[in-house]
């Protein structure tokens, strides 16, 4: 993207977050009453009985769903692309599923678990240096 553009789409941005700031300032009876109302929180039979019965009520449904899907990602197959559940890979912080895994004996997919086979190569020439060292 060159100069000019950048500059001018700056320009345009700054415009539109004024214009944007001028119009609540100017409307903002009407922004805060519809604020209020959106939220549940004008008190329509107690302080926060509209907010935990509305737009509250479903703060425990994001959650739950952002942490289904923290879980799923901490424990996918590290190879790009793949979706299924991985295993630990002995002596590095990748984890594979049985198709990526170096020791399993199925057939691989993708070129980038060539990394995960390396780093666990990598981790038994490691093992067998140190253990053939040791008294």
């Amino acid at each position: 993207m060159n100069r000019g553009l950048k500059s001018g789409l700056l320009i345009v941005v700054a415009v539109a977050v004024v214009a944007f700031v001028v119009a609540v300032i100017v409307y903002w009876t009407d922004s805060a009453h519809w604020f209020l109302r959106y939220t549940g929180a004008d008190a329509e039979s107690g302080t926060w009985y509209g907010f935990w019965s509305g737009f509250g009520g479903a703060i425990p449904d994001f959650l739950i769903l952002g942490s289904i899907i923290t879980v799923y990602r901490h424990h996918n197959c590290h190879v790009k692309g793949c979706l299924r559940l991985g295993k630990p890979v002995e002596g590095t912080p990748y984890l594979a599923c049985p198709l990526h895994h170096p020791d399993h004996q199925g057939s691989r997919r993708s070129v980038s678990s060539e990394v995960i086979s390396l780093a666990r190569k990598a981790h038994l020439e490691r093992e067998d240096h140190l253990g053939h060292g040791a008294p």
